[in-house]
């Protein structure tokens, strides 16, 4: 039986099938072993990694997705911040924290130049002299300490921003590295 596909279709198959190869092959196993943040596991090392460009690319296939307080789905009408990397990092089986404000003691902290593709950015909330995480996006560029970044946005759902506009700078914590 020879079944013929639309091409639109057969490029959105095509592009979830080599996704599916991608995350089948650069996936790592879980161990239940303690790190600092007591209720998460940690990655085990070995040899193998994350393939972060397909991880970015999942990311950036949200673009334009509303922001939903509490939600971790697109299906369920959006994300917040944090629901947005949970979806990310966790359908690349990479264990992370629901709640921005966990991020603070999770993964190890790197500098603005040791950032890299798919490390973690951490901001204040709204409130930017309350020194308490209450934002999360992905590093998506880092040249030579101008950082871009992926993330949830109350106003504007999934978008792209740079750490050096004044909104974000003003609200930046740190940056942690978590991925194996």
């Amino acid at each position: 039986m020879n079944i013929h596909f639309p091409k639109p279709l057969r490029i959105v198959l095509i592009s979830t099938l080599l996704l599916f190869f991608a995350a089948c092959s650069t996936t790592k196993k879980i161990s239940s072993s303690s790190n600092t943040h007591s209720s998460l596991p940690k990655q085990e090392s070995n040899s193998s990694k994350i393939n972060v460009d397909g991880l970015l690319w999942y990311a950036k296939k949200q673009l334009g997705t509303p922001y939903k307080y509490g939600s971790a789905d697109p299906k369920n009408g959006g994300f917040d911040c944090s629901g947005f990397m949970y979806y990310v990092y966790t359908h690349f089986n990479i264990k992370v924290p629901r709640s921005s404000y966990d991020y603070m003691s999770y993964g190890k902290e790197v500098s603005r130049q040791q950032a890299q593709k798919g490390d973690v950015v951490i901001f204040t909330g709204s409130d930017a002299n309350a020194q308490k995480a209450g934002h999360v996006g992905i590093i998506t560029e880092n040249k030579g300490g101008d950082i871009s970044f992926i993330h949830a946005s109350t106003s504007k759902g999934v978008v792209l921003n740079k750490l050096s506009d004044s909104y974000y700078a003003k609200r930046f914590l740190r940056i942690v590295h978590i991925l194996p």
